[in-house]
Parts: structure tokens; C-alpha cells; sequence
């Protein structure tokens, strides 16, 4: 559904458009802007709710967009608009001349953990991470590694902000990613016989691949700076570490949520 040129960024849809740059603005519309070719493709594949694409008229639409809109052609708003309009509706250096507006996904934390808890499984939980770049890479990562789902803690930076959404390349519509309080999770895990490896700077932990990842397994990753809080420390089944060797401090979040998703593929797959 191809509607009329746009060339003002006074327009109301722009305006509307360009508050979803903001947390307080996604989360009054429940929808997120999705910027370039790849992920407008992996968007539209996906069969993520995109309500609105618009594309420079100069540039035209990609044709690998283009062939994935073909299928959802009826479903999707789609508006032409000027550069002018686009320079607006970009966060990148260097625009490709297309944006979306995509729905929120709405998952059912409760009904995910219903559906694995007769079978072994793999999550990942994040505690106040706070880098956009750190949690987009971390999805992706997690989706690379096999993670049956990410459960994203309370007060971690917003799972649809741009720069996240960009980090992911996609994984972010494949994933099941929820949020809430990580202690519940916790102990929603360990009542079902689950383990709960937590990673800890402290003196009293195990090598991250001295510990068994079989089963039902959450690990935890902390903040980039201040770690895992005290509560999921608290939490943990065992507390682990991985070993630095040089002569840094740590290591980063998304290293270390790389490193441990694939010691526990390792050995679940030996």
C-alpha cells in the first residue's frame, strides 16, 4: 500500500516517527524504528508486525527489500519520502535510504518457561547491562550459540534502543528475548531442578569450564562495570569466573556471554 511523497519533516507521521529515537516514545507507541537494508529485510522476513516502511524516493527500494515486502505488500505502509525526511529519521552517519516502524514483540515469559520445563534448556540472563552495543552483540551472540531465550533484568538498557537494535543483525527478531526481575527467574529456574551459574570476581568460584552445563541451565552476566548484583549472587547455584591471563581487570560482557554460551554448547554436545 504505496502512499504520496512526503518531503516535510513537519509531517505528523514524521514527528510521530522520530519520537520512537526516544525510550519515553517507543514505549508510549509500543513500536521501534528499524534502519537499513539488512534489518528492514530481516524485519520483513521475520514476519515481525512492520506497520510502516518509508524510503528515499531518490535512492528507490533495495531490491532485496523489495522482494521481501512482496509477500506482505498488503499489510505494510509504504511511504516515499525525501532525503530531507530520512536524514531525520536516521541515527546512522550514513543512511541507505530506508527505515521501518516495528511493533513490539509481546512474548509470554510464563508460557515460554512452560513449554521447557520438561526438557533440558539453555538461557542466558542479564543483570543491568547498560552498552547498547554490549546487549546488541550479546543477542546476537546468544543466537549464534544456540540459547533457547535471553531474559533481559530490570533497569538494563531498553531492549529497542537504536543502537541495540542495530548490534543484534537481526537476531533480535528471531530470539526470544523477555524482561523482568531476574530473581524471580532465578527461582523459577532452580524449582525446576535447574542450576544457576552465576559469574563472580570473588575468590570463592569454579573455572567457567570446570563447572557442568547439563540440563537446565541459566547462566548470569553482570554489569559492565559494578558485575552481578549481590541478590543474584545470592541466587547462584555456583558462582564462576573466567581466568584472565593478562594483565587486564576483566573481560567484557559480551566476551564473557560468548565465551560461556559456547563452553556450555561444548559440553552439551559431546
Amino acid at each position: 500500500m504505496e502512499k504520496s511523497l512526503i518531503t516535510s519533516v513537519q509531517n505528523p507521521l514524521i514527528k510521530r516517527l522520530s519520537l520512537l529515537h526516544e525510550r519515553k516514545g517507543r514505549e508510549a507507541s509500543g513500536t521501534f524504528l528499524v534502519e537499513g537494508v539488512h534489518l528492514v529485510e530481516e524485519a520483513l522476513r521475520s514476519g515481525a508486525h512492520v506497520v510502516t516502511l518509508l524510503y528515499e524516493e531518490e535512492k528507490g527500494i533495495d531490491p532485496v527489500c523489495a522482494r521481501a515486502l512482496e509477500q506482505r505488500a498488503d499489510e505494510v505502509e509504504v511511504i516515499p519520502v525525501s532525503s530531507a525526511v530520512m536524514a531525520k529519521l536516521s541515527e546512522t552517519k550514513t543512511p541507505q535510504g530506508i527505515v521501518a516502524e516495528v511493533k513490539k514483540q509481546s512474548r509470554d515469559w510464563g508460557a515460554a518457561l512452560q513449554e521447557m520445563q520438561d526438557q533440558p534448556f539453555l538461557l542466558l540472563l542479564l543483570d543491568g547491562i547498560a552498552d547498547p552495543g554490549n546487549l546488541g552483540t550479546i543477542l546476537r551472540t546468544a543466537e549464534a550459540a544456540g540459547a533457547d531465550a535471553v531474559i533481559l533484568g530490570n533497569g538494563s538498557v531498553d531492549l529497542y534502543n537504536g543502537k541495540v537494535v542495530r548490534a543484534t543483525m537481526g537476531a533480535l527478531f528471531r530470539l526470544p528475548v523477555f524482561t523482568g526481575s531476574l530473581t524471580e527467574v532465578a527461582e523459577q529456574i532452580k524449582a525446576r531442578g535447574g542450576s544457576l551459574l552465576v559469574t563472580s570476581l570473588g575468590e570463592a568460584t569454579e573455572s567457567y569450564d570446570r563447572v557442568s552445563y547439563e540440563g537446565k541451565i541459566g547462566i548470569v552476566i553482570g554489569n559492565e562495570a559494578r558485575g552481578v548484583s549481590a541478590d543474584m549472587q545470592k541466587a547462584a547455584t555456583k558462582l564462576v569466573h573466567i581466568p584472565i591471563y593478562g594483565a587486564a581487570e576483566s573481560l567484557n560482557a559480551a566476551v564473557a556471554s560468548g565465551i560461556m554460551l559456547y563452553e556450555a554448547q561444548r559440553q552439551r554436545r559431546a
